[in-house]
């Protein structure tokens, strides 16, 4: 299955790189790979995350950090929506 980015999953990916790499850029790399795998898995598996309260949205942790990434899987495709810390309101809360 094919994944693809949003401009705002790709923007949300640098600021977290970003944000870490001001006190640690060797982590801030460490975190970004870890997201980029957990991303990739969701090529054979992408039903792996838990629905959401968002219709069609789904949501997978990053193991070992405390980020979320929110997804959704149309047709041969799974299309990451966002990557935020898990602390964040989720992203259909800001909107209301």
């Amino acid at each position: 299955m094919k994944v693809s980015f949003t401009e705002t999953a790709l923007a949300e990916i640098e600021e977290i790189f970003a944000y870490i790499a001001t006190h640690n850029v060797t982590a801030a790399a460490a975190v970004v790979d870890r997201v980029q795998r957990v991303i990739a898995r969701l090529e054979d598996f992408p039903l792996t995350g838990h629905s959401t309260d968002e219709p069609g949205v789904r949501i997978v942790p990053v193991v070992r950090y405390p980020y979320l990434i929110f997804y959704a899987v149309a047709d041969e495709e799974v299309v990451v929506l966002h990557v935020r810390h898990g602390a964040r309101k989720r992203p259909w809360e800001e909107e209301r």
